[in-house]
């Protein structure tokens, strides 16, 4: 399996490279004629049009899970957009931008076996994002630096590879851009290095998120159209980076990640992307040998109009050399109102699906869970594995352009009550505690203030309340039945 995957890749190289050669020769000489046509500029890709206004609003009640800043950070975006204040004073062909995070979180009546009671930390993550455009087309370069580090935390957790990350790389690639690949009249972008990875609502696969874990990955990535018009195609191979908290990082021995995602936006009422990830661990401890395909079926959401979403997850393969076959569904309504304070109502439905054996639950490989499960980091109580949520709501109020409220209500089960609760370290295996897990009420206010030296900081303000169900009552190892309180605040700034 692994040399397929060598021989596949060594041949998407010489396809995508000897394209590109072709394709760099016409436009050159087609440049000393004329510029691009209004035409072609709408499909290259997005993230490199600049636009200097600085008076967008900077929320919107239309975000998704996968992209909301509740979940992702848009600093890359703001960069070439020349909306952060380093951005702005270099040249077209230099972006650059530093940001800072800084989080306090804590809560009580722990929710895990490790941690029954009390617990609280400082989260903080500092990025250094650099990149070179334009002056050496077709080339770009980009480098990213992150510090992660968790000062007073408890239980060990500041020397934790999930907690700390002391000054890496988390983007280190150069990259092979056109604008129109092989006269197809899509852009297309070729990248070698170490990457961040992101797909569709990142249920599977996502890069920078809420929480403390960012997954990076050494290797390649193709890219054709992209993912707002017509078709979009990603090609990846890579091999997934272990995370060391002080010292530097380096990609998993014999541990290979690959797939491929294709979209399609033709239609406004079913907008599609279909996927196919395989993830083969060698010497890891789980041994993880799984492929994992699906599709998402959806339509934007649009003022005063209904929209949905359905996306579901099918794996097999096998882990420590046993037979694995699981699947996760999701499924959504929304409502955008058409009122003075943009107002939006959604209807959650999961189902991931679980087994007695852990190891046989459905893998959530990189996903992000903010959104949908509650906050994350030291938090993060809910998993998307062996988990059943018929009845979830969630709000996104906004009664000021740059002030946005949200707050998700859902019920959580045990898909197979002889299962594990995921993460927890909480098991039952006779399935006589039930599969109960409990309610969970998520409240957040997000500020971005659009006046003064404040204009370059965001504030947010979080609580979280688990009603624990019958389940805490009864399991082996209960950290106890009182309900769980958590709140946290956070500050970003953008230099």
């Amino acid at each position: 399996m692994i040399w397929k995957n060598r021989r596949i890749i060594c041949l998407m190289c010489l396809f995508t490279i000897g394209g590109f050669a072709s394709n760099t020769i016409a436009s050159a000489e087609q440049a000393k004629g004329s510029e691009v046509t209004e035409s072609r500029k709408s499909i290259v890709f997005k993230n490199n049009v600049r636009n200097t206004n600085s008076n967008s609003t900077p929320f919107d009640v239309e975000e998704t899970p996968g992209r909301t800043r509740f979940d992702y950070d848009s600093l890359t975006k703001l960069m070439e957009e020349h909306k952060t204040p380093l951005s702005a004073m270099t040249p077209e062909w230099l972006n650059l931008a530093i940001e800072h995070r800084t989080r306090y979180d804590v809560y009580d009546n722990g929710f895990t076996r490790d941690i029954p009671g009390y617990n609280d930390q400082i989260h903080q993550r500092t990025r250094f994002l650099f990149e070179i455009e334009k002056i050496i087309d077709p080339l770009r370069f980009t480098l990213e630096l992150t510090d992660i580090r968790a000062p007073l935390a408890k239980y060990d957790q500041e020397h934790s590879p999930i907690f700390a990350n002391h000054f890496d790389f988390t983007q280190l690639h150069l990259d092979l851009v056109s604008k129109d690949f092989l006269g197809t009249g899509y852009g297309a972008k070729f990248e070698v290095g170490r990457l961040i990875l992101e797909y569709g609502e990142s249920r599977l696969v996502g890069g920078h998120r809420w929480g403390t874990f960012t997954p990076t990955f050494d290797g390649m990535r193709f890219s054709i159209g992209n993912d707002k018009e017509k078709w979009g195609l990603h090609i990846f191979g890579t091999r997934p980076v272990n995370r060391q908290p002080t010292e530097l990082d380096w990609n998993t021995p014999e541990t290979y990640f690959s797939g491929i995602h294709i979209t399609n936006r033709d239609f406004h009422w079913a907008n599609a992307d279909a996927y196919f990830f395989q993830l083969n661990e060698g010497n890891k401890v789980r041994q993880r040998n799984l492929s994992t395909t699906g599709f998402r079926l959806f339509a934007k959401p649009t003022k005063g109009l209904l929209d949905y979403e359905i996306e579901s997850m099918y794996q097999f393969g096998d882990t420590q050399d046993m037979s694995v076959f699981a699947h996760r569904h999701h499924g959504e309504i929304g409502y955008s109102f058409e009122t003075a304070m943009p107002l939006r109502l959604v209807y959650l439905f999961d189902y991931s699906s679980g087994d007695p054996d852990p190891n046989k639950n459905f893998d959530i490989l990189y996903a992000k869970r903010r959104v949908e499960y509650g906050p994350t980091g030291m938090f993060g109580p809910f998993f998307p594995s062996n988990l059943f949520s018929p009845v979830g709501f969630r709000m996104t109020l906004l009664p000021v352009p740059n002030v946005r409220l949200m707050m998700s209500h859902r019920a959580y089960w045990l898909a197979d009550k002889r299962g594990a609760f995921v993460g927890s370290g909480l098991q039952d295996p006779t399935g006589r505690s039930g599969g109960f897990l409990g309610n969970m009420l998520d409240v957040s206010v997000g500020w971005d203030p659009q006046w003064s030296y404040l204009k370059r900081v965001s504030f947010d303000i979080g609580y979280s309340h688990i009603f624990k169900g019958s389940y805490f009552d009864k399991v082996p190892g209960s950290p106890g039945s009182a309900d769980t309180n958590y709140g946290y605040t956070m500050a970003t700034i953008k230099f």
